[in-house]
């Protein structure tokens, strides 16, 4: 039950700051230009593609690949959907203890700045983890991840960025340690 209310309040943010963004940008074009018309733009030139790589090393050691369809809604604003898979070795273990973690995510991104971007995201995994040394079990464990990023356009259509995540839900199955950092690098290649 817990869980629903926390999707339900992610969801409902990211589509209150996406609302949000839009309206800030409208606005702010209707000042620059001086009337209310709004610049026309194909939807499938707003498409993008990419993904991203992550890796976290040390004690525990995860290693992200995730591809991701998006849009970019305006200027400041991209959100999009993802598929991931994650391989995990835990060495705190002896012996070392391996994952395969598979699941889907929903992002938004705000540029408040013209290279930087706040970053709220929702994921699901179906996670395994051991229930004795030698079996394992899969539970799904949901994530919120909050943080920011550098995104640098390389074309009008095509970037590269780097980002910084922090897992706030804390899931009781979640591997990540409160405000521990998620590093990922990604690009976007316009569709």
């Amino acid at each position: 039950m817990k869980t629903v209310r926390l999707l339900t309040i992610a969801c409902m943010l990211l589509m209150t700051f996406s609302t949000v963004a839009q309206e800030i940008e409208v606005a702010q074009e209707n000042e620059e230009v001086g009337t209310k018309t709004e610049k026309t733009t194909s939807f499938k030139d707003k498409l993008f593609t990419g993904g991203s790589i992550g890796l976290s090393f040390g004690d525990y050691t995860n290693l992200i690949i995730s591809p991701v369809i998006g849009a970019r809604l305006n200027d400041k604003v991209y959100a999009g959907l993802g598929l991931e898979y994650q391989y995990t070795k835990d060495k705190r273990y002896s012996p070392e203890l391996t994952y395969n973690q598979f699941g889907g995510r929903l992002f938004g991104q705000y540029s408040f700045v013209p290279s930087l971007f706040a970053h709220v995201e929702f994921a699901g995994y179906s996670m395994e983890r051991y229930t004795t040394s030698l079996s394992k079990t899969r539970d799904f464990v949901p994530f919120i991840y909050f943080g920011g990023g550098y995104r640098k356009m390389i074309s009008a259509r095509t970037f590269v960025s780097a980002q910084v995540l922090f897992d706030v839900l804390q899931h009781k199955y979640s591997p990540y340690s409160a405000w521990e950092p998620i590093f990922s690098i990604g690009f976007g290649v316009g569709i």
